[in-house]
């Protein structure tokens, strides 16, 4: 914007310093152009991308651009319409005085600087004299005076409320991110202190548990065996293969004879533990059956020799 606007005060005076009546259509011609790309900014700049509704269809577009900047904070409005404020910079100080014939304008808002700026540059530029204006001229004092200066110095500031626009609002969403990072570790620790915990004991407590019920067993058990059946118990319950119905379990050379209504019973419970406490009944008893039935043969044949 400040590119174009110290760009139509150059055009301006070459035109007002134009001493050659043939040359003035041209250097008309040429401000008019430049003119219109100022037009054509300023309204993108206030409304966005519905500048072409104050300024024409014919108005230059900016993909890129959405939203204008005329109210995007209290400080751009202020320097666009807000009156009895000075638009120069250190640089260019002091302000005009109460004496001056600008003086009532140029402590206007910047809007009504560039409004009066684009009319004295648009009656140069459709002068139809073949007169040249002259440095002299009204017009030019004010696109001199006034566009070289205050309103140039106001497209500056309004270059710096934007840019700190801006900083605040990626500030805004470091402080955002921030809040989320911190909120992420909460809800980690809460993970790890309601969640992850308790379920880190409930296994180690049931670690102890089947190591309490595995040091129970006989020596001569088949413990492979008795795992793979209370894993398969666990994953299919009822299911072919496992001891819905009853079942067998190998201890040592010998083959145990696990009870239908013991193996009923492991599939019917629910809890982990049960299940376990009834394999290790079942198996404990069809193991002590075992014993017994030899016994008693191995009784029974030393009767029989005896009597022979």
């Amino acid at each position: 914007m400040s590119a174009r606007t110290y760009r139509t005060v150059f055009y301006s005076q070459e035109l007002a310093a134009e001493g050659n009546p043939a040359l003035l259509q041209d250097r008309r011609n040429m401000l008019k152009a430049v003119l219109k790309l100022v037009v054509d900014a300023w309204y993108t700049l206030q409304l966005g991308q519905n500048a072409y509704r104050a300024a024409g269809p014919e108005t230059e577009r900016f993909p890129l651009v959405k939203d204008g900047l005329a109210y995007a904070s209290t400080d751009l409005a202020d320097i666009f319409y807000g009156t009895g404020k000075c638009h120069r910079t250190k640089e260019n100080l002091p302000c005009l005085q109460p004496g001056s014939r600008f003086y009532q304008v140029t402590h206007t808002g910047l809007d009504s600087i560039m409004q009066q700026f684009i009319m004295s540059v648009s009656a140069m530029a459709n002068n139809k004299s073949a007169t040249p204006e002259g440095l002299e001229d009204e017009h030019f004092q004010f696109i001199y005076n006034i566009g070289s200066v205050d309103l140039l110095d106001g497209t500056i500031q309004i270059e710096q409320a934007h840019y700190h626009t801006i900083i605040d609002l990626f500030h805004r969403i470091l402080v955002l991110h921030v809040v989320l990072f911190l909120v992420l570790w909460i809800v980690f620790a809460g993970f790890l202190i309601l969640l992850l915990n308790p379920l880190l004991k409930r296994i180690s407590k049931e670690r102890r548990r089947i190591a309490e019920l595995m040091s129970q067993l006989p020596l001569e058990l088949d413990v492979e065996r008795l795992v793979a059946r209370a894993l398969g118990t666990l994953m299919v319950s009822g299911a072919p293969g496992g001891l819905g119905v009853g079942g067998s379990l190998s201890a040592g050379q010998q083959t145990l004879e696990v009870p239908g209504e013991a193996a009923e019973d492991i599939s019917g419970k629910a809890d982990a533990t049960s299940k376990w406490k009834a394999i290790i009944r079942s198996a404990s008893s069809g193991l002590n059956l075992s014993k017994s039935r030899q016994s008693f043969t191995s009784g029974a044949g030393g009767s029989v020799r005896k009597g022979g």
